[in-house]
């Protein structure tokens, strides 16, 4: 059983990842909780503060209204008559507040909706979605506007191979849990390393005890590219990645390709920060 949390502004790209997270806990056989945050700046004057309490209480009353017609509309949608459960709470910034509220669930998954970006938008000015997958310890679920829910029969895996044997232990129980063939992809630049690469791979498959594994080295000095050309292939369900820790350049310039591809990715994605 998993506690699936879902962050939602209301919109319609919520409702579709309300949708899909509703379909993956009747699989689980786990619960869905609905969290939509009320952000509030504290003034630094005392006096203010009195002044915003009753604005406060006014969005928050707000909030549970539309959050109630929303909760109407999707369960129309997902031809239920189980209550949904919904949370309306105030915190200063997105984030924190989301990652507080799933401690306090014991949250499993974080499920967003993300809407595709190009240009300027997809490296500099992010999303909700992707700022959540930066910074949570709790598998974040990033499901594309056009999303479809499908069993999770074939998982492509991602990997750069830093920590493949640790990362493959947490994948295990997801791929029991759906019986899923996972499909380890690797790309590197380099036609030369493909053998050693193979060969290394190998090793860690062995070493994990997975046996549901199809393991691929493709030769592509562009990522996103190649993990594309993959999915497109191979006809995946899901792509699951692992997030680190980024020095300031990359934070900068959004240069992580797990965030990236929470933009870019025409297939669900599963990202897992490692710690």
């Amino acid at each position: 059983m998993v506690n699936i949390l879902i962050p939602t502004d209301l919109s319609d790209l919520s409702k579709i990842a309300v949708q899909y997270a509703f379909k993956i806990a009747n699989k689980l056989e786990g619960t869905v909780t609905l969290l939509h945050v009320v952000s509030i700046i504290q003034p630094t004057r005392a006096s203010m503060r009195l002044q915003l309490k009753s604005l406060e209480d006014d969005l928050v009353a707000t909030a549970k209204e539309d959050l109630e017609i929303f909760v109407k509309d999707v369960s129309k949608q997902l031809k239920t008559s189980e209550p949904l459960k919904v949370k309306v709470v105030k915190g200063t910034t997105f984030n924190d507040t989301v990652l507080r509220e799933a401690k306090k669930l014991r949250t499993g998954l974080i499920v967003m909706g993300t809407r595709g970006a190009s240009g300027l938008k997809k490296y500099v000015l992010g999303s909700n979605t992707a700022s959540v997958i930066e910074v949570s310890h709790v598998p974040v679920l990033a499901v594309p506007e056009l999303g479809e829910f499908k069993s999770f029969k074939n998982i492509l895996y991602a990997t750069d191979l830093r920590h493949t044997h640790r990362e493959l232990k947490t994948l295990i129980p997801y791929l029991e849990k759906f019986g899923a063939t996972v499909h380890l992809l690797h790309v590197t630049p380099s036609l030369k390393e493909v053998a050693a690469l193979e060969k290394k791979i190998d090793a860690i498959v062995t070493k994990a005890g997975i046996t549901n594994v199809t393991c691929k080295v493709i030769v592509n000095k562009n990522i996103e590219e190649a993990i594309d050309y993959y999915v497109a292939e191979s006809k995946v369900d899901l792509l699951t990645m692992f997030t680190h820790d980024v020095n300031f350049y990359e934070k900068l310039f959004n240069r992580s390709v797990t965030r990236k591809m929470a933009f870019h990715s025409k297939i669900p994605l599963l990202a897992f920060r490692q710690k």
